[in-house]
């Protein structure tokens, strides 16, 4: 056999090209599907890597302090108060799809080809904020819907815990990182309007991705739905299908007559999946409100440069990078045997760390709780995932991962907003985070004892 006489370079580039390709196939990933949706998620982090980078450059960077903040301001204001209604509606909108998954996932994308159309011929007049809340609705519905399909592509070989925390790693590095790092190229050389072109070829791509996943992502009749603020009286069991029937919730309790259908087809979150709920939603909202909040805080030091403030935001930014990266990593490797402590335990680590960014406020403390925000986020849906697949049917699998990603983003914009309203003084921030993060923290633990804010609501949706 002769030797191999291509340039070294390009010897390299095969090499990690086919490494590549045969990790996003390992255990059964390709035959099954998921590595098409993979694809798919990493042009879905893309278009959210790119849109931000365009949106920072246009309303962050390029006017002054006060003026970056207004705009921000009413940027928020237009884009996730209106999500924060929706999300709700979105979520069991969504989770109530059945068929046609695949067609709704392609939408997503062929709707933000439109919005990117429309953001380029009105980059600079009110039209920007209705056009960005769709693109915010729009990858948001694609995550519920992607939460939704995944037991239906991940391989016998690879349980669920592991097939999310590679779909998060792989869209964080081929979306997030590398695309955004070439549409952060594109606005450096040309302008941030320009950057939007990319995200117009990527929504593009996208749609031919999602036609690439197999029908097994639609469901097959034989799922119902889960709440996790069913009525006390739901089941949280589901008894088996027999020949011409769907499988059904078997009641813990008989229920009401108006309710007799509704109940039969629904079933309840554990304790267990409740308290992971939670607890990674107390981590989603640390990491929101540092995403927004020491953005500010950089832009208005007056005292540093515009390349300085740059930095400071790519410090911060890189741990929080580098955590949730580690956190999918170790999620990916490592079988947590008691999911719930290891929430609880998490969030007592990520609480600490805000505490400590409080009393010695600077940017090495800030970095480090942002550090470990991202970390426990990630370990944290892990475990929420892993509580998901032990303790539900596989009927109700499905839907419990879309309503559960519903509520972890509604976290985040939740952190976020409050990142907006408060004065850029570290220790100020911090404090109001850490006292936040306090009241999410109690729900954890009430809800970890059957007493918690989804036990509350369904306490009362019984009496009802």
């Amino acid at each position: 056999m002769g030797s191999d006489v291509r340039p070294l370079p390009n010897r390299l580039a095969h090499r990690l090209t086919a490494k590549v390709y045969g990790m996003l196939g390992a255990d059964g990933a390709r035959e099954s599907g998921l590595t098409a949706l993979m694809y798919a998620t990493i042009a879905n982090f893309a278009v959210d890597a790119v849109l931000a980078v365009s949106l920072a450059g246009t309303l962050f960077f390029s006017a002054t302090t006060g003026e970056s903040k207004g705009s921000v301001a009413a940027y928020l204001l237009v884009t996730i108060a209106p999500f924060a209604v929706l999300a709700p509606v979105i979520g069991p909108l969504l989770d109530g799809i059945r068929t046609g998954r695949r067609t709704a996932m392609s939408l997503t994308f062929a709707a933000r080809v439109v919005l990117a159309a429309v953001l380029l011929q009105n980059f600079d007049s009110w039209l920007l904020y209705p056009a960005a809340l769709g693109m915010l609705v729009l990858s948001k519905s694609y995550g519920v819907l992607k939460s939704s399909v995944t037991p239906r592509l991940a391989p016998e070989g690879l349980d669920l815990v592991r097939a999310n925390a590679r779909l998060m790693i792989t869209g964080h590095i081929g979306g997030s990182a590398l695309v955004g790092a070439l549409a952060a190229a594109v606005a450096f050389v040309f302008d941030p309007r320009a950057a939007l072109w990319l995200l117009l070829v990527v929504a593009l791509a996208g749609i031919y991705l999602c036609g690439l996943i197999p029908d097994a992502a639609e469901s097959r009749g034989d799922e119902i739905f889960a709440d996790p603020f069913a009525p006390e009286d739901a089941p949280t069991e589901v008894m088996p299908a027999t020949a011409g029937t769907r499988p059904m919730a078997v009641p813990a309790a008989p229920p009401s007559f108006m309710g007799q259908w509704r109940r039969s087809m629904t079933v309840r979150f554990p304790d267990a999946t409740r308290t992971a709920m939670w607890g990674t939603s107390l981590q989603r909202l640390g990491t929101g409100f540092m995403t927004i909040y020491v953005a500010f805080v950089a832009k208005s030091s007056d005292h540093l440069s515009g390349t300085e403030q740059l930095a400071l935001l790519g410090v911060v930014g890189a741990a929080g990078g580098v955590g949730t990266f580690l956190g999918n990593a170790v999620g990916s490797r490592v079988r947590f045997p008691r999911p719930r402590t290891t929430v609880i335990m998490l969030a007592v680590a990520s609480l600490s760390a805000v505490v400590v960014a409080a009393v010695f406020d600077g940017v090495p403390t800030a970095a480090v709780a942002t550090l470990v925000l991202s970390l426990g986020s990630a370990i944290s849906k892990s475990c929420l995932d892993a509580t998901i697949q032990e303790n539900l049917d596989p009927a109700a699998q499905a839907s419990a991962f879309g309503l559960s990603e519903t509520t972890l983003q509604l976290s985040w914009v939740f952190g976020g907003t409050l990142g907006l309203l408060l004065p850029t003084e570290l220790t100020v921030g911090m404090a109001v985070l850490a006292a936040t993060g306090t009241v999410f923290f109690v729900n954890v633990i009430a809800a970890s004892r059957g007493v918690g804010v989804g036990s509350l609501i369904g306490r009362a949706r019984s009496r009802s």
